[in-house]
């Protein structure tokens, strides 16, 4: 694989918070919290396992569920080793889920407890090779606390170039079937940076997202930027306005 010259890997920006902000809380969640550095010691035994599961750079790695810090670790943990994570929307139907699935090529998917009876019957013609539950293990699903727990951390990362594709995220398909819109490394990096910019966002600010992850409202303007600028996450599951 050729090295650029200049590497963008967007995980590579993000857990250097770890050595910046080691102690800023990064993620807060149902009364739990992790800081940066708990954050990127959790990334980087996950990266560990997908690499020891056959992902490699340009592989696919899906995730569908609702809002859970998990998700953020298994998009960084696939950007560390090179691959592109692929958000699925947790509202869709099983069979539209198994069209995005296949369409994007997605290796190894995670899923949380409420999706997984939705993925399963359709588990025979999906082109996955391995199923992890985010939340707990079943019969064909690997144990993420399990994985993380028995796996050492990976050291270093893949170098990415500006155009080397960090997300697909794939639109509604109101007018056809769903389009995966590739979102490169350069791309995500500038858009954090124009969010911090624009709306100020320090390490010391939080910031509260409850739109869904899977959605660029979410992830790619609320969650994102703030990690980037070292702040803290507080994720809420889904909106409730009571919560709220």
């Amino acid at each position: 694989m050729h090295t650029p010259q200049v590497d963008y890997n967007l995980a590579k920006t993000i857990l250097k918070r770890a050595e910046l902000d080691p102690h800023n809380r990064a993620i807060v969640f149902e009364g739990a919290q992790r800081t940066y550095a708990e954050l990127a010691a959790r990334v980087r035994c996950l990266a560990g396992d997908l690499r020891s599961g056959g992902i490699c750079a340009g592989d696919r790695v899906g995730f569908v569920g609702l809002n859970h810090p998990t998700f953020l670790e298994t998009m960084l943990a696939a950007q560390s080793l090179g691959a592109i994570f692929v958000p699925l929307n947790f509202r869709l139907t099983g069979e539209e889920l198994n069209f995005i699935i296949n369409d994007a090529g997605i290796h190894t998917l995670v899923a949380d407890d409420s999706l997984r009876p939705v993925i399963d019957p359709g588990r025979g013609d999906l082109c996955c090779q391995r199923y992890i539950g985010s939340e707990s293990g079943a019969d064909g699903w690997d144990e993420f606390e399990s994985l993380i727990d028995a796996t050492p951390q990976m050291e270093g990362h893949v170098p990415m170039g500006q155009h080397d594709v960090a997300v697909i995220m794939y639109t509604s398909g109101t007018t056809g079937k769903p389009k995966g819109a590739l979102l490169p490394h350069r791309k995500a990096l500038y858009n954090c940076l124009n969010a911090q910019l624009y709306f100020d966002i320090r390490a010391d600010d939080h910031v509260l997202v409850v739109a869904p992850l899977f959605h660029s409202l979410g992830l790619q303007i609320l969650a994102l930027p703030a990690l980037y600028a070292g702040a803290s996450v507080r994720l809420q599951q889904d909106f409730d306005a009571q919560r709220v």
